[in-house]
């Protein structure tokens, strides 16, 4: 096995947190941000989260082809990682905070803050994984790497559970009490900057396996979805990053309205749901390692899909904190893998796609996977905008016994439902550890200058 050293993996599992804290604290609060602190409506803050989500996901591919192209000796990733970091903690902290601007104004400035944060999110997420990619070729060391990334992605959840009491805390600070938000992500993002840094630096030197800069060639796009595998690792990530963005922004709403928690209660929900997925991370690990990585999604989502649809349908009353809290330790597997798994199986699949071009193109193929998530997460955020408007969801200290009842199938049947579909696509996978070294032994054949009969990987080309 190759292996990496341990302050290494640490280095680069802190990544999770940089490219996660805003995302998650986003996903969780973002729409109730909008609707219930500026004042903006359901169905055009969803449409604007869309909008910013599918700029996200056109850049994914572009960043990800110009991550492959740059030139620097100390690693072609490393200088859009060091170079973002400042502009994203800044633009992190403004799309959380309210001007007091007029409707129009106050459109127009959250439309532009989106787009430029998700930008800059995109630089530093699509070159850090990209850069994981490069320092090892082998299956569990991979997976081991999407570990350490998720142990601090989840840790992101962990971080954002007291949100709503640190707002009010800081809120108390200034005459405008929206002020708590920006102040409460300030905390948040002071840390991400100092573990860029640490990122940046612990990693250096350990891009093993980066080839001469590739030059990008849309034809290489079209080959990406030519591969098997990445085609479906493209479908279970797209599919479940709809159900889990529609899962995270309506939550908050599930809590506070239909499940009548208060703003602590919340809180230590969150906190738990964020412990227990850590949890989660370390036996997706282990399923991944001993089971393959399809196995684990199997298992994993399969498991939360089930949990959603009998708890939350048919056995949580308003009131019952208990069994919430049971919801979301049964749902912390799941929650762990739907980020962790796809991550650990892209580097796979950038391997194949070698194995076919002759072409080491990394930044491309988690562009363009990205692109594919993040696309069907603005439509998850789109749908979910409609959707409550739908339902009756207003501004209203009480919302009506339909409304309720919507919230609690929107989250239990459609989340659940659509995560045991990509259950269904993932037994299709066709790649395992031993298919896998059976790629690497080809590709170093080929680089060889051997002749290899890609007929033998029919099944994966």
């Amino acid at each position: 096995m190759e292996k990496l050293p341990g302050k290494v993996k640490l280095g680069y599992g802190l990544s999770g947190y940089c490219s996660f804290i805003t995302w998650t604290a986003f996903s969780y609060y973002g729409l109730y941000f909008f609707t219930d602190v500026v004042g903006l409506s359901a169905a055009f803050a969803g449409a604007m989260i869309s909008i910013g989500t599918l700029w996200d996901a056109v850049t994914d591919p572009i960043v990800g082809g110009i991550s492959d192209n740059l030139k620097c000796k100390y690693g072609r990733r490393r200088p859009l990682i060091i170079g973002v970091a400042l502009p994203f903690v800044l633009i992190s902290i403004l799309l959380f905070t309210n001007w007091g601007l007029g409707e129009v104004a106050s459109k127009i400035y959250f439309v532009i803050i989106i787009l430029l944060y998700y930008t800059a999110q995109t630089v530093l997420d699509i070159s850090s994984s990209a850069l994981g990619s490069e320092m090892t070729l082998d299956y569990d060391e991979r997976a081991t790497l999407a570990t350490f990334k998720n142990y601090f992605g989840l840790l992101a959840t962990v971080a954002i559970s007291p949100t709503l009491m640190l707002v009010a805390y800081f809120g108390g600070w200034f005459e405008q009490s929206d002020r708590g938000w920006s102040m409460t992500i300030a905390c948040y993002m002071a840390v991400a900057l100092v573990f860029i840094f640490i990122l940046w630096r612990t990693t250096r030197g350990y891009e093993r396996h980066r080839s001469a800069a590739e030059k990008f060639s849309y034809r290489d796009v079209a080959t990406v979805f030519k591969v098997r595998p990445t085609r479906i690792v493209m479908l279970i990530f797209g599919i479940a990053i709809f159900a889990n963005t529609i899962n995270y922004a309506i939550q908050v709403y599930y809590y506070t309205n239909y499940a009548q928690l208060s703003d602590a209660q919340i809180a230590s929900v969150t906190l738990v749901f964020g412990v227990a997925s850590i949890v989660g991370a370390w036996l997706t690990d282990v399923l991944m390692k001993r089971l393959s990585k399809r196995n684990a999604w199997v298992i994993a989502i399969g498991l939360e899909a089930v949990v959603m649809i009998v708890m939350i349908g048919f056995v949580i009353q308003p009131g019952g904190v208990a069994s919430i809290y049971v919801l979301v330790l049964l749902m912390a597997l799941g929650n762990a893998a739907v980020y962790q798994i796809p991550w650990a199986m892209i580097p796979d699949c950038v391997d194949v796609t070698e194995l076919k071009t002759g072409k080491r193109i990394d930044g491309v193929v988690f562009g363009i996977v990205a692109f594919v998530q993040k696309f069907c997460g603005a439509l998850g955020a789109a749908v979910l905008g409609v959707l409550l408007t739908a339902i009756g969801y207003g501004d209203a200290a009480v919302q009506s016994a339909e409304t309720l009842a919507g919230l609690k199938y929107l989250f239990a049947f459609l989340c659940g439902g659509i995560y045991l579909v990509t259950v269904v696509i993932a037994l299709r996978y066709p790649l395992n550890k031993q298919r896998h070294d059976s790629v690497r032994s080809a590709v170093v054949d080929q680089r060889g200058g051997k002749e290899v009969d890609l007929a033998a990987f029919e099944d994966l080309l």
